[in-house]
């Protein structure tokens, strides 16, 4: 399966952090990546596919908390004005959504922020993060 990983930024990800952001990913996940980089109305965006990412049933959610905490260690790190949106195969429609309303995130997969989403109910919080899980309409790859 093909990762998707999006981050969405008002500005600019500087070169050395998305090289930086890329090697983590890559390394922790174990996986080769391709980035690519958009520009979407007010927001940046870059995209990090890891290549041949495989998820079961029966780890989900651990893979789902490692890529939470890779999301949160670059949120400590590197950059702190990051949301990431996390789909397998493709994110276009949930980077629409997005941009048209920020926090119309409900029907993404995986999303990690550090802003507070109204009306939904949180995943995971700490003090540096809050992520969204839904697996009605993205699978990661796995039949439930």
């Amino acid at each position: 399966m093909r990762l998707v990983i999006t981050l969405m930024t008002k500005n600019k990800i500087l070169e050395k952090n998305k090289n930086k952001i890329n090697q983590i990913f890559t390394e922790k996940m174990a996986s080769k990546s391709e980035i690519f980089e958009y520009v979407e109305d007010n927001f940046f965006e870059l995209d990090i596919d890891l290549l041949e990412v495989e998820f079961s049933k029966e780890t989900i959610y651990d893979d789902l908390n490692k890529v939470i905490s890779i999301c949160e260690e670059i949120l400590t790190n590197i950059q702190s004005d990051i949301d990431f949106i996390v789909a397998n195969d493709d994110t276009d429609t949930e980077v629409n959504k997005y941009v048209e309303d920020w926090n119309n995130i409900k029907d993404f997969g995986l999303f990690v922020t550090q802003r507070i989403i109204p009306d939904i109910k949180s995943y995971y919080n700490s003090g540096v993060c809050n992520a969204y899980l839904n697996f009605e309409y993205v699978s990661f790859g796995c039949m439930f």
